[in-house]
């Protein structure tokens, strides 16, 4: 697919949110995963301009909180029947698994930049659990930044 169709397609797929119900507590932790390995990548690359890094940055970390905030603590929660204590040793599970899948987002993309297809992926994620309405354009524009540094290669 050509790169000139990334931004219509990544742009249209941002306001179209789900019918379907909340996702599941592994799609989140996945998509967890690649937050964490995109905001340390980009953080790593020196010649990315810093001000387009706070921007990726920023938003993949206030989205990471939401998807802990909103989807994963509640979640666990409820599938604990309340219980805390086990709520807090399957997020120990879910941590640990989700270092997993960033070794091999490493071992994927050992080169030190960010590609179109992290930020396709973290699309994605936003278009199943996306946050409030007034937080869109500000992942859109740290979406657009992604594909704009992976042009840069």
């Amino acid at each position: 697919m050509k790169l000139k169709y990334i931004f219509p397609i990544m742009a249209a797929s941002l306001f179209c949110f789900p019918a379907a119900a909340k996702p599941s507590l592994n799609d989140i932790q996945g998509c967890q995963a690649v937050l964490d390995f995109v905001d340390a990548r980009v953080g790593t690359v020196s010649k990315y301009d810093e001000k387009d890094v706070k921007i990726i940055q920023s938003a993949l970390r206030d989205y990471n909180k939401f998807l802990q905030d909103e989807h994963i603590a509640p979640g666990l929660l409820a599938f604990t029947g309340g219980d805390e204590n086990k709520a807090k040793a399957f997020q120990t599970q879910i941590d640990a698994y989700k270092l997993t899948i960033v070794q091999g987002l490493k071992q994927r993309h050992p080169q030190p930049r960010i590609f179109t297809d992290q930020a396709v992926s973290i699309n994605g994620c936003y278009s199943k659990a996306p946050m409030s309405a007034d937080k869109t354009p500000v992942m859109k524009e740290a979406l657009e930044t992604m594909v704009k540094l992976a042009k840069q290669g």
